[in-house]
This record gives structure tokens, sequence and C-alpha cells, in this order.
């Protein structure tokens, strides 16, 4: 039997370009190629689609791409058409230089804006493609902190307390905005852009007179931004989930260890011990955390919880808080988390292979779920109006 072509779309616009291609390389070397034929589908930070053999080899990367953008012309560069490619007959020529990006599953791994946030999984859905991970409106809330806080404070979640605010009023009111986050929290607050990951551009606020350069920073990534009050002395807690449409379940705990907070520079730019491959596998981590088999449950149900209510598909990890006192609180999920969160479910007794294998699966079950939908009512409603029409 043929083998499905699996494109791992990586990279991206964001400023997480370098964590996806971390992320890539592991799922690369670790999908059953036995079963699939993964195919690198690397976007520029300009935007541009890459196809090529070379991208395999991510200790290539500095040697081909030297910054000079017409050094691109040297690649295969690839458009995904927001329709479907059955419905694209073309002419003979035409197919002789197709640039079309022809792939069986979508595997999106770019992390953070152009590729979390759903404007990737939207153009999948047009072009009728199975993807893996969570479908548009979850990938976008999963991505907005301030969308997804409101969502979960709604339904009485545990959750820190928080405020928004755009980045226009921060701008223009500024001396109002600050004395409104010093009269409704308690330092330490955290400033963080609404809609960006792995610790970009959050700042932890230990007192009023660093407020304006935390605001500052936050509004260099996004145009809304979210305040947190923080908790003291917290343990952070992940826990990843799996599947969709009722059937999730959850990874196994584990406790990450930082200075301060877990920002940016300790998850990817540290280094750690020869293996680990990068990425969130580089952090000082207890796994499984060392919490009692009832905190644990409950956070396993939490976790679960919130994958149910976002209507998340795929992986994703949750991400909490645990208070010197037992209390816990949900910080955030994450849809496209950094490496899949591969290392909870080999933990769990899932290897990383078998993961890849059970995303894609989910992808196709998806795909077909929705393709029984009803979608059209063959221009009834048309036939009906034209008929009524008063001409």
């Amino acid at each position: 039997m043929q083998k499905k072509r699996v494109g791992l779309i990586f990279g991206g616009v964001s400023a997480e370009h370098e964590v996806s291609i971390i992320t890539f390389d592991q799922v690369y070397k670790n999908i059953d190629k036995e079963k699939y034929d993964p195919l690198p589908v690397y976007i520029t930070e300009d935007g541009d689609w890459i196809v090529d053999d070379r991208l395999k080899d991510v200790t290539r990367y500095k040697e081909i791409f030297t910054g000079n953008k017409s050094g691109l012309a040297k690649f295969n560069r690839k458009v995904l058409p927001p329709y479907p490619l059955r419905h694209d007959t073309g002419r003979f020529f035409q197919k002789l230089i197709d640039t079309n990006l022809k792939i069986d599953i979508a595997f999106p791994l770019i992390h953070g804006s152009g590729g979390e946030d759903g404007s990737l999984q939207g153009l999948f859905e047009l072009a009728d493609i199975p993807y893996t991970g969570s479908p548009v409106a979850s990938s976008a809330v999963g991505m907005d902190k301030l969308f997804q806080k409101l969502i979960l404070k709604a339904e009485g979640l545990p959750i820190v307390r928080f405020k928004g605010f755009l980045k226009s009023r921060i701008e223009n009111k500024n001396a109002e905005v600050r004395k409104e986050i010093t009269d409704s929290f308690r330092f330490p607050i955290f400033v963080k852009p609404s809609s960006a990951g792995s610790s970009v551009g959050i700042t932890k606020v230990d007192s009023a007179d660093l407020l304006s350069a935390a605001l500052d920073e936050a509004s260099r990534f996004d145009r809304k931004l979210i305040v947190e009050e923080g908790v003291i002395n917290p343990r952070e807690i992940n826990c990843a989930v799996m599947g969709g449409d009722g059937d999730a379940v959850a990874s196994v705990c584990e406790e990450v260890f930082s200075e301060g907070f877990l920002d940016y520079e300790q998850k990817y730019m540290k280094g750690g011990k020869k293996g680990t491959g990068g990425g969130m596998a580089n952090v000082s981590r207890a796994l499984p955390a060392k919490i009692d088999e009832t905190t644990t449950k409950k956070i396993k149900e939490l976790a679960v919880k919130v994958f149910n209510l976002l209507d998340c598909s795929g992986s994703a990890r949750v991400d909490f808080l645990l208070s010197q006192s037992g209390e816990i609180t949900i910080t955030e999920l994450n849809s496209i988390p950094g490496s899949l969160s591969f290392y909870l479910w080999e933990e769990s007794g899932i290897s990383f292979k078998e993961m890849i294998t059970k995303l894609i699966e989910q992808a196709e079950k998806s795909y077909r779920a929705k393709k029984m939908l009803k979608r059209t009512g063959q221009f009834s409603a048309v036939q009906q109006y034209l008929k009524n029409r008063d001409d």
C-alpha cells in the first residue's frame, strides 16, 4: 500500500521560529517512515514555503540559509492553494511547472502566530486536507490567553485574577492603565502579550516602578496584553492531553524548575543533557512530579476538562501552578507544545513514534467525521427565493 505523504510544516513568521525547527527535527527523526512519507515544508521568516530534501538535516541550516534572500532561488518554493487540489485540473504546461504543495495529511509544527493560532488550520480547512491538532476556533482560543482565561472563568475553573488591556489604550492613557493595575493587583504580577507562547515577551513585575518597562516589552509582540496576579512561590506542574471528541486521556504530570519563572531563555537557550534533543527536554524537571495521588488526579482531571472545554484535538499541554497550601490554578493550554511534549507520553508508556502515529490517526478520524456532516442545501434556499421573488 502506498505510503501517505505527511507534510511536516514548520518554521513560520512568529518569534518562535527556531523552537519550531527543533520540534520538526524531533518529529522527523521519530515518525514511522514505514507507514508514512514525511515531507519537510519549511516556512521562512518572510513567509516563503520551501520544500527541499536538504531540510531533513537541520545541522546544515546555517550553511544553506545565509540570510541572502536571493538564495531562495535554489529551493523548491511551494504554495498551498485555498481550495482542494482535486478540483485543480490544470493544463499540461501548468503541471510541468506546478508549484502546488501536494500532501495527504498536514502536520503543523509551527509555534505561535501564523501556525498555532488557527490561521494555518483555516487554510487546511479550505484546502480540504486532514491535519493534526486542534481545529480553527480551538487553536485561536488556545493561542489567545485573554480569550482562554475568559472562557475558563465563565466555567468556574480555577485561574488567577487577570485583566486585559489594548496596546492602544496603554499608549494613549499609560498613567491611567498603570494606576488601574496597581489598584487591582498585589505584586508580583505577570505582564504578557495575549497571543504569544514560550514565555515570549513575558515579564515578572515585583514593584510598580518596573511596570512601564514590562508593558512596553509585551506591547512589542501583540496589540492586546494580559496582566495576571502571581502566586507566591508556586510549583509549576504540567500535564499533556491527547485525543479528541470526548476520548481524551492525560499523561503523567511533570514539575518544572525555573529561576524565578520559566522564561524563553531557560526553555531553549541554556542547553541540556546530551541526547535530550533540545526544546523543553532541556528544562530541569521531576518526571513524574513528586506530588500526592489526590493532587495528581485532580490536575489530570482538570487538564482533560480544559482540553474538552476548548474542543481541542490531537495533543496539547496544560500548565498549572500549585501553591504552597495545595491550591491548584490553571495557567494556560498550549495547543502545539514544544516537541509536542513527547517526553510526557514516553513517561506514560507511549513512545514518540507511537504518539506521532496516534496524532495522525486522530487527524484522519476528525476529517472523516467532518465529511459526514451535511454542509449544503443543494440550492434549495435559492430555489425558494427565486420562486418567491417579485420580478
